[in-house]
């Protein structure tokens, strides 16, 4: 399976009891409601619950991104404070990618790096400068507890390996890492005794793409390792992750361009881990 943490069940079967009981306010507790002044009768047929559960997404969405930029900064500015790397700057919206990152001066070795959400609903809005060496994409599975890890990094590598097949558009590597690692709601089963304590100290998990766009002449490119690329390594080294231990945060998306006997072509796409399997899916065929 994709991505080994979990959700603690403890923590997620409270999300359909608060479902219901902001739900059925009206009804179950209009006391409550009459307290702070909201009225009973207009708590849905006048849509004060919708709107308010609408207000607080908006909040919720516009105030995420500035976070989780954050923690990628913080990450940044830890490996420049090391002189691990030259220099970086945050782009934000002036570009198409959130992070410029410069890991060699002389000759120049430039890296980009793109923040998401963990829904992979936004995943294609970015784009890989021409001058970038390496191409990541940071993802935070930070939303609804009710969609396990494994669920998020799957829709997230669905979109990233659809985007490198039909739209050329390749990303050197994804990491995911978000708040919720190494704590109660998620622990992390690589800290063994530490599952839900190592928290902001636990490592990303580094899932690596093929070194190339997938074609009919090429229709299996050789995935990227930690030597032709050099981020991964100097973010698992900042987070303590020795070349011992480096094999637990370490996935390779393996991706096939296929023929099919009508003309039409198919994705198929495998996850390693550890040398085994564990995730596979196949796109829908398309006509090149």
């Amino acid at each position: 399976m994709i991505l080994p943490c979990k959700h603690e069940e403890q923590v997620t079967k409270q999300v359909q009891p608060t479902i219901d009981l902001l739900t059925n306010m009206d009804e179950w507790h209009p006391d409550v409601l009459l307290q702070h002044a909201i009225q009973p009768a207009d708590y849905k047929s006048g849509l004060v619950f919708r709107s308010a559960i609408e207000s607080i997404r908006g909040t919720f969405i516009a105030s995420s991104k500035p976070g989780r930029e954050g923690l990628v900064k913080d990450v940044l500015e830890n490996l420049l404070q090391r002189r691990w790397i030259e220099d970086y700057e945050q782009t934000g919206s002036r570009r198409r990618h959130d992070f410029t990152i410069v890991l060699k001066r002389d000759p120049a070795y430039f890296a980009a790096l793109e923040v998401k959400g963990g829904e992979g609903n936004s995943i294609n809005i970015s784009e890989r400068p021409l001058w970038a060496r390496e191409f990541g994409v940071w993802c935070h599975l930070d939303g609804a507890i009710v969609n396990q890890p494994a669920h998020g990094a799957h829709a997230i590598i669905n979109r990233l390996t659809n985007e490198l097949v039909r739209r050329r558009k390749l990303v050197d590597v994804l990491f995911i890492k978000d708040i919720l690692c190494g704590t109660r709601t998620r622990p992390c089963p690589k800290y063994s005794g530490r599952e839900d304590k190592i928290g902001l100290q636990a490592a990303p998990d580094v899932f690596l793409f093929p070194q190339r766009v997938p074609s009919l002449d090429d229709p299996e490119p050789p995935v990227h390792t930690l030597d032709t690329l050099r981020l991964p390594e100097l973010v698992l080294e900042l987070f303590g992750v020795d070349t011992t231990a480096q094999g637990k945060h370490i996935w390779e998306v393996r991706v096939k361009v296929v023929e099919l006997p009508n003309g039409r072509l198919r994705r198929e796409v495998q996850v390693w881990h550890q040398g085994k399997v564990v995730g596979e899916s196949k796109s829908r065929p398309w006509r090149p």
